[in-house]
């Protein structure tokens, strides 16, 4: 009776892994490939588009399988983990060779890779982060927490925030984890079910993961605090633990920040005013990000992306990194030595990370000692005018602080890894994979690699000589990875051999042998060979060991890394592109001189080579709080409004801004609404979300706020829309204690009347110019409201027929006049035809388009004449007499009146 394919060893091992980690699919280490089994295979291969096989196919519970390629797992993990995936690695964790081939290869799970926590950083976006996150709810204990780990940079911070009643998280903390957008959130088991709907609502993309809630339960309250913070974070390090331990050892630091201290986005407003991605096509093409980045590593770009996403709110902060931004805008060869320099430095916290990892390669470290050895030239960069251009040593920091070169590293490096390291790939423990340590690091390895060098060199000259002893001219020596050295015979040729040479493989057309001589010296080989690959591996882990031991000189100097190549980049953009140091102060002024917008103006020279039309801004809490603007469609009020959002938001980055000068009072949050989106899949209509925006500004602007409301109430019909446009200016305006600055864009012209009757009303308008049928957009804004939105010169641009047109122009004609038809309803019931005839109301119910009614007699006859006429042979006083006499017989005046 035959075996079940599933009863034996390796089966066992394999199940008995497979139940520690029963969410993740197993990579199983087989010689060069990993493999997956069972349920894990089925599911996998299809979402990898790999090929579904069977183990011992024919026998009884013949088990299902599929396989990648060890050297090329990482790309097949990263896949799994972006669809939501975990994958536990299992490796061989010792050598075939040690068995003896009587036992099964020991094999471990040696990390778990999970949606937040990577694997290989290698290939993740450099200028984005990708972050575990997890939520300590509130509730009774009064404060909720969250903490986030990018665990291939090393990020780790935590903050809280106190919720209300029985809520488990409040609206800010909700909007933190957004702003944060974590590819993967911890929550207790217990409330995973209260939270996936609130949690899963917001974050869409993100894996929301139940865990044991006695991994909150801070097991180092010195380091990470007992607060909902540390709670939060010490979740975090507890999965570290579970799944990637060796990760753990090496943790950074926890640092606390608070909600309060930087401005408020919102998931709205980071979406209308697109500062990391595009409303078209979600790239980072035409994004503020991409237009203020000219950092020259990794590390500077997720620091400028830190910094866009979390403006500053302390004006001495502001002024301090607007300092060291001016300081390096002036000095243009310094700024060129120091983007030069910073370009030798790569990513010094992700390849950290790397080393971290169990799976590191001589190449990590050969990375690392490359960016090492560039961080003198940074501080180089600076030259003579360093004293003038660094703070002082111990003065508050702007920012100018060059990285402490690490000396000690850079040698250790230098002397123990070679200049090109080979590839080592996964998990190989292979003699051949050597050659990575330098010779001369370690005697004892150059002893080793010297007999073997020898060894070969003596094989290698055996083929020769053995040609001159046998008179075989042919005769060669071969190697096989398995069978080893042998000298190769043709079977024409065998009469000849010596009686030394012993039968090793037959082979089609030739035999091999080998000879006591050669296989004494294969022995020696191969065993320095192995002896010195072992040793190479240890090698390599004590130096590995000594890079992780100075792993904080290390962040202390990605950290200044980052800050400098951000700093750099605000300062190229300044000084190349013209823009203004802003001054940021306390209070509620807002005033802005020939303000551009940072995007659209070199978009618009690039697509067109038109010149962007500057604008003013004054919003002063003594006379204009609110500004109502008015103007035609495409005359640039949502640009407008983007604008003064968008270099508030630099301002407070520490940026220069595009202007010819500004003045910014502190504004603690940005509001936007702004564009039309529905939310069909959670069944909001685009008025609902139009709405529901409104009201999340209503409930937490304050007067430090920045407002921009672009067509409130235009879902809906006209006087509704019309009546809650009108209420939300007033309670904006009249609230005590609110008041913030807004920008109101409408076409409600009814709405310029609240400058009538609210002293902190302004109207103004974007210009325009009619010239015949068509309507110039100039752009520029202007005092006053605007009379007319041009709505069908807009249509007419974007092509709609010509009875379209006609017809939308008598409407309006009518609407705006106010026109009664004869029977005392509005014309605009009225449809003028080719004939003259008009359309009538049919049962009661005005008609856009009614149906024509029977001409009388009369009318028919009138319309003949009209058709007979020649206005060229009809002179002007016949054309008056004509009229007159046909309007008479219309008027039932007779014939000859």
């Amino acid at each position: 009776m035959s075996r079940s394919a599933r009863d034996t060893p390796m089966m066992r091992q394999y199940l008995s892994i497979k139940a520690r980690h029963p969410d993740a699919f197993i990579f199983y280490r087989m010689g060069d490939f990993y493999e997956l089994f069972f349920e894990d295979a089925e599911r996998v291969a299809p979402l990898l588009d790999i090929a579904l096989t069977t183990r011992d196919r024919g026998k009884p519970d013949a088990v299902p399988m599929c396989g990648v390629p060890a050297h090329s797992a990482d790309g097949y993990v990263k896949r799994l983990t972006e669809l939501g995936h975990r994958v536990a690695i299992c490796e061989q964790v010792e050598d075939p060779k040690h068995t003896g081939g009587q036992r099964l290869v020991r094999r471990e799970v040696v990390e778990v890779v999970t949606p937040g926590l990577v694997g290989d950083p290698e290939g993740l976006d450099a200028a984005r982060e990708l972050i575990v996150a997890a939520v300590a709810p509130g509730g009774v204990l009064g404060a909720a927490g969250v903490a986030a780990l990018d665990a291939s940079t090393g990020s780790f911070r935590a903050t809280e925030v106190r919720c209300d009643g029985e809520e488990l998280l409040s609206a800010a903390l909700l909007e933190e984890l957004e702003r944060i957008a974590p590819r993967e959130v911890l929550v207790p088991a217990p409330s995973a079910e209260a939270l996936r709907a609130r949690i899963g609502e917001r974050l869409s993309e993100a894996a929301l993961t139940p865990v044991d809630p006695a991994i909150f339960e801070a097991r180092d309250p010195r380091r990470v605090g007992s607060d909902a913070g540390g709670r939060a974070a010490s979740a975090i390090l507890g999965f570290l633990e579970i799944h990637q331990p060796f990760a753990l050892r090496h943790a950074p630091q926890l640092r606390r920040y608070r909600l309060g201290d930087a401005m408020v986005l919102d998931a709205a407003t980071r979406t209308h005013l697109e500062l990391f991605e595009s409303l078209e096509d979600r790239s980072r093409k035409g994004t503020l990000i991409e237009r203020i980045d000219q950092t020259m590593t990794p590390l500077g770009a997720r620091r400028l992306a830190r910094w866009v996403a979390y403006p500053l709110l302390d004006c001495q902060e502001i002024r301090s990194r607007q300092e060291a931004v001016a300081r390096l805008a002036e000095r243009d060869r310094t700024r060129a030595r120091l983007r030069s320099a910073l370009a030798g430095v790569r990513d010094l916290e992700r390849i950290l990370a790397k080393v971290t990892r169990p799976g590191a390669q001589p190449r990590d470290l050969a990375a690392l000692r490359s960016s090492v050895s560039a961080l003198p030239g940074v501080a180089a960069a600076f030259g003579d005018e360093g004293g003038d251009l660094l703070p002082d040593p111990g003065s508050p920091g702007l920012g100018l602080v060059p990285p402490e070169p690490l000396p000690e590293m850079e040698q250790l490096l230098r002397e123990s890894i070679v200049e090109d390291p080979p590839v080592i790939p996964r998990g190989s423990r292979g003699a051949n994979e050597t050659g990575y340590i330098r010779e001369g690091f370690r005697p004892e390895l150059d002893a080793l690699r010297d007999s073997a060098r020898k060894g070969r060199e003596w094989i290698a000259g055996l083929e020769l000589r053995e040609r001159e002893r046998t008179g075989v001219p042919n005769l060669k020596v071969r190697f096989h990875p398995v069978h080893g050295y042998s000298l190769e015979v043709s079977k024409a040729q065998l009469g000849r051999i010596p009686e030394d040479y012993e039968r090793k493989q037959t082979l089609a057309n030739a035999e091999r042998f080998t000879t006591p001589e050669l296989r004494e010296m294969e022995s020696k080989v191969r065993g320095a060979n192995e002896r010195a690959a072992a040793l190479e591996r240890e090698v390599f882990e004590s130096v590995r060991q000594l890079v992780l031991a100075g792993a904080a000189g290390i962040r202390a100097a990605a950290e200044a890394v980052a800050d400098l190549d951000a700093l750099q980049s605000l300062a190229e953009v300044g000084r190349r592109d013209g823009w203004v140091r802003p001054v940021v102060e306390e209070g509620d002024l807002l005033e802005i001189r020939a303000g551009r917008h940072p995007v659209v103006e070199p978009l618009l020279a690039e697509r067109t080579g038109e010149q962007f039309v500057p604008n003013d801004t004054d919003l002063d809490p003594a006379s204009t709080r609110i500004l109502l603007i008015t103007g035609p469609n495409m005359a640039g009020k949502s640009t407008y409004l983007r604008q003064v959002a968008l270099l508030v938001l630099l301002a407070q980055i520490g940026s220069f801004v595009p202007a010819d000068g500004a003045r910014v009072g502190i504004v603690d949050r940005i509001f936007t609404r702004v564009g039309a989106t529905d939310r069909l899949t959670r069944g909001e209509s685009t008025f609902m979300v139009e709405m529901r925006e409104t009201a999340e500004i209503l409930a937490h602007a304050s007067s430090s706020s920045l407002i921009l409301l672009d067509e409130i109430g235009r879902g809906t019909s006209t006087f509704d829309g019309l009546s809650i446009a009108w209420a939300v200016a007033e309670y904006l305006h009249d609230t005590p204690g609110l008041g913030p600055r807004t920008l109101f864009a409408t076409h409600y012209h009814e709405l310029a009347d609240l400058a009538r009757t609210r002293s902190g009303v302004r109207n103004a308008h974007f210009e325009a110019r009619e010239w015949g049928e068509e309507v110039l957009f100039l752009r520029r804004l202007v005092p006053g409201a605007a009379s007319r939105s041009y709505g069908i010169q807009v249509a007419q641009l974007a092509g709609l027929p010509t009875p379209v047109l006609e017809r939308a122009r008598e409407i309006l004609h009518n609407l705006e006049s106010e026109e009664l038809g004869e029977d005392g309803r509005p014309r605009l019931a009225e449809h003028g035809t080719a004939d003259g005839e008009s359309a009538r109301p049919e049962d009661g119910q005005m008609a856009l388009f009614g149906t024509p009614a029977p001409r009388s007699p009369e009318e028919t006859a009138v319309l003949d004449e009209l058709r007979a006429l020649d206005p060229d042979r009809t002179t002007p006083i016949d054309a008056l007499a004509l009229l007159a006499r046909l309007t008479g017989r219309l008027r039932g005046e007779g014939a000859d009146s």
